[in-house]
């Protein structure tokens, strides 16, 4: 089977989040770069900031291009190309993968505001109390909000469409079957 390049963004872009998210959570990149290089690496600034964080926005950094190259461009670039009027609609009715995909868009922009806003802009957004209510609820938002619309627009969507079409298509044939009887 070959990939399409949406396959390839696709698993790219959950390749390059779950090395964030095993950093954001357990510090497992971290952790191998201090076994295989030493502490002595690790205790190195990187582009003025401690290596930590400059792994973190390092880490980062691609999950924000994958994301952001792929989502919002593509249905509108497959428009345009195929000059079809029910590729993707931004105004009227909207189908699920394209309310899962705005909420994954919606909070992993979050994520980046967030992460902005502490590690270059000192709290100038959310202030600089981690404990406050602002900052806990967003990145509650944006950490299971991310997660769960990832999640539940990626891997079930595609399968669900593909039943779906395999199942039109037999009742196309069914119908071209019974026509010429």
């Amino acid at each position: 089977m070959t990939w399409t390049p949406n396959q390839i963004w696709r698993w790219t872009h959950i390749t390059f989040a779950t090395l964030w998210l095993a950093e954001l959570l357990f510090g497992v990149p971290l952790m191998l770069i201090e076994i295989v290089f030493g502490e002595a690496l690790t205790e190195r600034e990187v582009m003025g900031l401690p290596f930590q964080d400059a792994l973190f926005v390092l880490l980062l950094v691609p999950v924000v291009i994958t994301g952001f190259s792929k989502w919002p461009l593509y249905p509108w670039y497959k428009k345009r190309k195929s000059k079809s009027e029910g590729r993707f609609k931004f105004i009227g009715p909207w189908n699920g993968n394209q309310i899962w995909r705005w909420i994954h868009i919606t909070t992993g922009s979050l994520w980046v505001v967030l992460l902005a806003d502490g590690l270059f802009l000192e709290g100038l957004i959310f202030g600089e109390d981690e404990e406050a209510l602002l900052p806990m609820v967003a990145f509650l938002i944006a950490f299971f909000g991310t997660i769960i619309s990832g999640w539940a627009k990626w891997p079930i969507y595609p399968w669900y469409k593909k039943r779906k079409n395999r199942k039109m298509r037999a009742k196309k044939e069914m119908a071209a079957a019974i026509e010429e009887e």
